[in-house]
């Protein structure tokens, strides 16, 4: 009697135990796929302001040789 609540004490922790890390395993992933969008949303922010910079200069260029 005794060994039988024992044994499914230790069941019911090894279950709570198992769900606790297959919750962490999740949370993990979705770390991971937040930091790959901010590292995707950053490249993006970075091209879209060097094609800006790049339209700045080439509009200073141009003022530049029409100066001259």
């Amino acid at each position: 009697m005794f060994l039988d609540q024992e044994l499914k004490s230790i069941g019911e922790a090894k279950n709570r135990v198992s769900i606790c890390c297959d919750l962490h395993r999740r949370l993990v992933d979705i770390e991971i796929q937040e930091i790959r969008l901010g590292t995707r949303r950053t490249l993006s922010t970075l091209t879209l302001g060097l094609a800006v910079a790049e339209q700045v200069l080439g509009f200073f260029r141009e003022e530049k040789s029409r100066r001259r």
